[in-house]
């Protein structure tokens, strides 16, 4: 099921904002959870506030336009020093609990979630961001471009980008990923 509405926004009443719920609710918090854990509830509801607030902006393909608000959304919070700081934080005790044992580096490097988080880490967020539109959430080229605000030829470009990048630090970050280059492969 798909919502769809007249462009004139006429029929965005209250049944209509509950089929949006329904049919985005879990894409949107899974969205949210995969990049701020915390906040996602806080992030979900935002978005759809602002859903209703806007909905005669709201496109009929609603998903991109929705990804596209979390994401505003996300950065607003992330603009936090705080934030920022626990972060970095986090990171650093990842980094440090891997590095000391040599039986946990290799559990480690066995756990696929953890070494593409790291990669993820090291990208640029806008690079990471894109990645994930692409993996996470399994959008086409073009939903990417409404998420990001450009033209499918220029999210076609940085996904390609990204992912060369990221392929690239994980061949480099250790021999074993060696075996990883099929990130590069275009769809």
């Amino acid at each position: 099921m798909s919502v769809k509405t007249n462009t004139d926004g006429g029929n965005r009443d209250e049944a209509w904002f509950e089929a949006l719920f329904r049919e985005h609710h879990s894409k949107i918090r899974a969205y949210a959870l995969r990049r701020s854990p915390d906040e996602a509830d806080d992030i979900v509801s935002e978005v759809f506030e602002t859903a209703w607030k806007c909905r005669d902006r709201v496109p009929a393909d609603a998903l991109p336009w929705l990804y596209r608000t979390a994401a505003n959304h996300l950065l607003h919070q992330h603009r936090s020093a705080s934030r920022r700081q626990g972060r970095e934080e986090r990171a650093k005790i990842l980094i440090t609990t891997t590095s000391n044992d040599p039986t946990d580096s290799l559990a480690a490097d066995l756990d696929a979630q953890h070494l593409i988080s790291v990669a993820l880490s090291q990208l640029s967020n806008p690079d990471a961001e894109i990645l994930r539109l692409w993996a996470w959430e399994q959008l086409e080229i073009s939903e990417i471009a409404v998420v990001l605000d450009c033209s499918p030829a220029t999210a076609r470009v940085r996904l390609h980008r990204a992912r060369k990048r990221c392929a690239a630090y994980l061949y480099d970050a250790r021999p074993p990923l060696r075996a990883v280059p099929q990130l590069v492969e275009e769809n």
